[in-house]
Order: structure tokens, then C-alpha cells, then sequence
């Protein structure tokens, strides 16, 4: 019996990710194909560094992933923490699909529903990217000291709705319904072209 092979395309910018990535944290090089296996795994269409003009640490789309160049001023565990949590999500888009992710946009939810999904997502998220940086430390590749963070285990769900709200404001002014269209407006949204 054949063995399966699963294909995965090689992520749009990779290699410029994580050569500013290895540029700011040489030791990477150790383990950097780790964290490219990881990456191309989820089926990330592409992954980027960027100026923000919103306050985030990084998001994810279903077509990619975009990480806030500011934190590269952060300790090596928690940056990588944060690009492990946005990648968590493309593993959530692979899972589930653009429209059960999106759902909280433009789904036939309501907003507390919504916020209830989002923050279940998210907090998913910062655990799976929680066990990738405790295997890298299991390893002897990072510091064991540092804690990972609950980033979104305190965040009131009110805050979640209010964000939520805006945005679909802002959907249904624009007309917006399909994954391509949601990902644009954010897309724009969130990166500066400063």
C-alpha cells in the first residue's frame, strides 16, 4: 500500500519573513525550518511583516497572515508566541473554513454570539501558541523562563462585541460579504503604508 503524501504550496514571502525574523534573532537559525514547517503546515497563502495603523499585535486572514514589524522589539519567545497564535488561526481557517470564520462578520450570529465564537478562537489560539514555545523551550532552544501569556483569557466580551459591531458597521456600509472582500477592508484596515 502507497504511503499518502499531503502537498502543501510554500508560503507567499516566507523566505523575506524569515530572514527579518532570523536578522533580528540569529539564533533562529537553529531551528528556523521547524518554524517554516510549521507555517507552510497550516496552509498560509502568505505571511508578512508590516507597519500597523491599528492597535494589534498581528492578524490573520484566510488568504495570510500580516505581523506587526513593532514586535520585533519584544523578547525572542514572545515574538515568537504572537506569530505561533496568528498561524494557530490559519490552522482554524484549514479546519473550519473562511465562512465559519468569518461568521462573526457577516454570519447570521448575533453579536454575542459572535464575540462568544471569537473569543473561543482566540483563546485556542494562545494556547496551541503557548505548547509550540513551551516544545521550542523542551528543546533547549529558548529561554524557560518566560511565561506565555492568556492574551485574550481577560478581554470582556464587551470589548469583543464593540469591535465586532464596528466592523460589521463597516461591512454592511460597504456591501461586504465574500472572504475576499472581508480580508481587504482588514487588510487595509489594519496596515500602514507608513
Amino acid at each position: 500500500m502507497k504511503k499518502k503524501v499531503i502537498l502543501t504550496e510554500e508560503t507567499q514571502n516566507i523566505d523575506k519573513f524569515i530572514e527579518k525574523l532570523e536578522g533580528k534573532f540569529p539564533q533562529i537559525s537553529e531551528y528556523k525550518d521547524r518554524i517554516i514547517e510549521f507555517i507552510e503546515n497550516s496552509d498560509c497563502h502568505k505571511i508578512e511583516f508590516a507597519n500597523f495603523s491599528y492597535p494589534a499585535y498581528g492578524m490573520a486572514l484566510h488568504n495570510g497572515v500580516l505581523i506587526n514589524n513593532m514586535i520585533l522589539s519584544h523578547s525572542l519567545p514572545m515574538v515568537l508566541f504572537i506569530i505561533f497564535h496568528e498561524i494557530a488561526h490559519q490552522y482554524q481557517f484549514k479546519k473550519y473554513g473562511d465562512e465559519e470564520m468569518y461568521k462573526c462578520y457577516v454570519g447570521d450570529v448575533t453579536l454575542d454570539e459572535a464575540a462568544e465564537f471569537m473569543k473561543k478562537t482566540e483563546m485556542v489560539a494562545d494556547r496551541f501558541a503557548s505548547l509550540k514555545v513551551r516544545q521550542l523551550m523542551n528543546s533547549g532552544y529558548l529561554d524557560t523562563s518566560f511565561v506565555a501569556p492568556q492574551m485574550y483569557k481577560n478581554v470582556p466580551i464587551s470589548q469583543l462585541k464593540t469591535m465586532i459591531g464596528q466592523f460589521r458597521q463597516e461591512f454592511e456600509r460597504r456591501n461586504v460579504t465574500s472572504p475576499d472582500e472581508i480580508a481587504a477592508v482588514m487588510y487595509n484596515k489594519v496596515k500602514s503604508n507608513l
